[in-house]
């Protein structure tokens, strides 16, 4: 076959089904890094191997990495030198925002590194599937036009992917409960009384084998046991999981890369933007977090906090629910104004199931999404947060309206916002909600939460309640907040206040 370079792209398949398929954090967690080092530990190896068929350089690596520490530029020059030198068979050209894009020196090497890359997934990690395009002849001087015929091509393959697991089960066969897989091996399982193993599907081995090693790494950061998170077990077990994704990332993409055409510059550029996006979304504001957590429980040994998920522009981490606001300051406080994330909280209890937690909290971030794109915004960061009461395993949407079947809530909140065209006649604010609080921790805990039904159910009631209780009172209080709320507003955002004000704005007057 002649030789020609091809431009590949990987993309996982179903990240968010393989990692919250399990309801055990310890699976999340290694799902979640399996898919994060999916490449290292099963596409360098298998590069390896089809390279060291021809010339014997051990372990030494095929595919050449660049340095993201240091931002390594592209070079077609460096490239070509590289893989006339015969240790490397093609380059990282772009490693970041869910795009993985390799340069491999001709078509054969490819299919081969591919199809031991394919066998390494389905040996190792049973269910995840990773779907490669390859570009064949790429031209060097045009990476935009190159990246937009990629995703053409990419489209059209997801069309026809397969969507068969490689092993089904028979009737005979013990099963997962939870995933129909078959149980094949055995690992201790967290929670099995007997401390013994346990048999489970491979997928789910594979999960906790991941996780073993990522704790012994010491990469698994944060308390372990989500009973000591909580205030006091038995008494008020409410955690909170904080879902916070980046707004925008394609957009910012395509700002990034205007006016730059060849691949060295436009490559370079994305490196640098992607080592951006790292720091401003992830590392900074993980040293925030913890700085601020670290302070308010200075006198106690265990971390009040277990990080999740934390990479690109996506993080999820659970404390407890009280600490939940103060956890999301602290993610914006100094937070770059050409950064623009959504925040979603879900509030539940120890006990219930962390995935069904975790979904309502996607959702609330995605509701904040939504209500940005209505209204044409692209600098906003907006918080929209669920207390999970019942309805575990019904959607967001569901569950408000059953709850609130006319949109009775002022959520989402705009937390910060770079946009001149918010006004408060557009949407409600963090800001108008603790001022809220403020005038509600004037007036005792017993009067606040009697506020919550009259608010939710007859408006003409809860304006009768505010008259009687700024009658028992010498200073009147001013709940339209000067005349910015007019009534249907201010009952909108006192049900929503006053729906988490024991646990997020409850001061010492309160």
């Amino acid at each position: 076959m002649k030789s020609e370079t091809v431009l590949a792209m990987y993309d996982v398949r179903g990240k968010q089904e393989y990692i919250y398929r399990s309801r055990r954090i310890q699976e999340i967690i290694g799902a979640s890094h399996i898919i994060q080092d999916v490449f290292r530990d099963y596409l360098y190896p298998a590069a390896r191997q089809v390279r060291n068929r021809t010339s014997d350089l051990g372990n030494a690596e095929a595919i050449y990495q660049y340095d993201q520490e240091a931002l390594e530029a592209f070079s077609i020059a460096a490239f070509e030198q590289r893989m006339a030198e015969g240790r490397y068979i093609g380059e990282v050209v772009y490693d970041g925002g869910g795009n993985f894009l390799v340069l491999y020196k001709d078509k054969e090497t490819c299919i081969r590194i591919n199809r031991l890359f394919t066998r390494n997934l389905m040996e190792h990690t049973y269910t995840l599937k990773v779907l490669c395009t390859i570009l064949e002849q790429p031209d060097l001087m045009q990476y935009r036009s190159d990246n937009k015929r990629l995703y053409e091509l990419h489209r059209e393959k997801e069309k026809t992917e397969s969507v068969i697991y490689p092993v089904n089960s028979l009737p005979m066969v013990q099963v997962d409960p939870l995933t129909s897989r078959p149980l094949s091996v055995k690992r201790r399982v967290p929670g099995n009384k007997k401390d013994e193993a346990t048999k489970v599907s491979l997928e789910r081995a594979a999960k906790y084998d991941k996780y073993r090693q990522v704790a012994q790494d010491g990469e698994a950061e944060g308390e372990k046991i989500l009973d000591n998170i909580v205030t006091k077990r038995g008494e008020e077990s409410l955690l909170a999981v904080i879902y916070i994704d980046g707004n925008n990332m394609g957009a910012q993409v395509q700002a990034c890369l205007a006016g730059k055409e060849g691949y060295e510059e436009c490559v370079t550029k994305l490196r640098r933007f992607s080592a951006e996006i790292q720091r401003n979304y992830v590392e900074e504001r993980v040293q925030a977090i913890n700085a601020m957590l670290d302070d308010k429980y200075r006198d106690q040994l265990c971390k009040k906090r277990r990080k999740i998920v934390a990479a690109g522009d996506e993080m999820t981490i659970i404390c407890n629910a009280r600490d939940a606001l103060d956890v999301v300051k602290a993610y914006f406080r100094d937070f770059p104004e050409e950064c623009s994330s959504c925040v979603g909280i879900a509030i539940f209890h120890s006990h219930a199931p962390y995935a069904d937690a975790y979904r309502l909290a996607e959702e609330c971030c995605e509701s904040g999404k939504t209500w940005m794109k209505s209204r044409e915004m692209e600098h906003a960061c907006l918080l929209d947060f669920h207390y999970c009461q019942g309805g575990i395993g019904v959607s967001l949407e569901g569950i408000r309206q059953q709850e609130l079947p006319e949109k009775e809530c002022s959520r989402p909140w705009v937390i910060l916002s770079h946009s001149e065209d918010i006004g408060d006649e557009f949407c409600y604010s963090l800001e108008q909600a603790e001022e809220m609080a403020a005038l509600l921790n004037k007036l005792g805990r017993s009067n606040v939460k009697g506020l919550l039904d009259v608010a939710l159910n007859s408006p003409a009631q809860l304006e009768m309640e505010l008259e009687r209780i700024n009658a028992h009172r010498t200073e009147q209080i001013d709940f339209t907040m000067g005349g910015r709320l007019d009534a249907d507003r201010k009952r909108r955002l006192l049900y929503d206040v006053v729906l988490i004000y024991d646990l997020w704005f409850q001061g010492e007057e309160g």
